[in-house]
């Protein structure tokens, strides 16, 4: 073993050298773990979890994306089917609105040619009245002049002439 030792003193490696530099190694490892190593590594998992974060996030908004998607689209065909519904609703009404226009305007008319009718009948029963006070008038001047006067038999009838034109104008 005393060859061992010795035989690095032949190829200029020693070995105290030889125990420096493991020394120094281990030195540099335990240097390297604490000072940049265990920095490195809570970077790292910082990073990661905050990767894993944002990856879930992402899931969380897809998915909430995708129910404001299914409920807006169910909005959108609710609003169709109240659009849809509402047309048709002042359709019927603007049906019903035109019939009641209609029948009112029958309902007037019937109450003007009634009116009218009415105001016929009147105005003949009045014209009708008017001509039987005038013959009752004109009766009662033929009998005061017959009255007044013995009339021959052609007297008589040109009086009724007279009379009968009488009521023609």
């Amino acid at each position: 073993m005393t060859n061992i030792l010795f035989a690095a003193e032949k190829s200029d490696l020693y070995l105290g050298d030889t125990i420096y530099y493991l020394v120094l190694f281990a030195i540099l490892l335990l240097a390297v773990k604490h000072f940049a190593w265990g920095p490195v590594t809570d970077m790292m998992e910082k990073r990661r979890q905050q990767v894993i974060e944002d990856i879930d996030k992402a899931a969380d908004e897809r998915k909430k994306a995708e129910i404001l998607a299914g409920e807006r689209e169910e909005q959108l065909k609710s609003s169709r089917q109240e659009a849809t519904q509402i047309l048709s609703t002042a359709k019927t009404n603007a049906e019903a609105a035109g019939k009641d226009i209609w029948n009112q305007a029958n309902e007037e008319a019937k109450n003007i040619r009634e009116k009218a009718k009415a105001d016929a009948i009147q105005a003949k029963s009045d014209a009708l009245n008017e001509a039987q006070a005038q013959v009752a008038d004109i009766s009662v001047q033929i009998a005061e002049k017959v009255i007044a006067k013995n009339l021959s038999a052609a007297d008589q009838k040109d009086l009724v002439d007279q009379f009968i034109k009488g009521l023609n104008k």
